[in-house]
């Protein structure tokens, strides 16, 4: 069995971004998602450290019950990790660059291209997570990431709803992003029932069109979103 980690590392200065424009009054602004060390000491030989994190950098589970709407949604603590644990999944390839935005026609394409099953979960692959571009390119990996427009993001939601998925994974930084045409934000949503695991990485080492993952998230209780471990198991 191949095993792949897909989980991107957290440390301090990740591309993960500024964040939502809500936290533009946090004293953390505009580098929310470094990993800040507030405290250090050594006691006897041994070192501690003391970090602040926001929820969202790197590899991250999200829970629908992040929306008001749906607050009635499974939480970090409650969620049911037999929808996580050795999960069927099939590989969507989306390929794409810096700042292109996948369109609702490649992704139903792509979509019917792959040898899905029912309830898949679905791994959207557009290359941009491999090669540990995030460590070379600082920011950018942030600002040029591909990304999804609103027509694409209720379209993936569609797909999900048709073939009884819950869960689907995608391998750019962001979903969202700006129309650098038209200055509008979207490309992320999300559905009562489903679930997202954003910003997976080393995508291009799968070869098989079909996995099983692992995916372990930060047991937060009554959290909504947060860092999680993701690897895909190879026959």
């Amino acid at each position: 069995m191949k095993i792949i980690d897909l989980t991107m590392p957290l440390y301090n200065g990740q591309p993960a971004g500024h964040g939502h424009w809500g936290f533009k009054g946090h004293p953390m602004w505009p580098e929310p998602f470094n990993l800040t060390d507030t405290m250090s000491y050594e006691v006897d030989g041994r070192r501690f450290h003391v970090f602040t994190i926001f929820s969202e950098p790197g590899t991250r589970l999200i829970l629908a019950s992040y929306k008001k709407d749906f607050k009635d949604e499974p939480t970090l603590d409650t969620v049911d990790l037999n929808k996580l644990i050795l999960r069927d999944a099939v590989v969507i390839d989306v390929p794409k660059g810096d700042g292109e935005i996948i369109q609702p026609d490649e992704l139903e394409g792509a979509f019917n291209k792959a040898p899905v099953r029912k309830g898949d979960a679905l791994l959207i692959r557009t290359g941009w997570g491999d090669d540990q571009r995030y460590f070379k390119i600082g920011h950018l990996y942030r600002e040029n990431s591909p990304h999804y427009n609103i027509a694409s993001g209720n379209k993936l939601m569609d797909l999900l709803e048709k073939n009884g998925s819950d869960l689907w994974l995608y391998d750019n930084c962001d979903m969202a992003g700006v129309d650098k045409k038209t200055g509008i934000r979207g490309g992320f949503t999300i559905r009562s029932g489903t679930m997202a695991v954003g910003g997976v990485v080393n995508c291009g080492a799968i070869t098989k069109p079909r996995v099983k993952l692992v995916i372990l998230p930060l047991k937060a209780k009554g959290g909504h979103i947060a860092p999680c471990s993701v690897v895909a198991l190879e026959d």
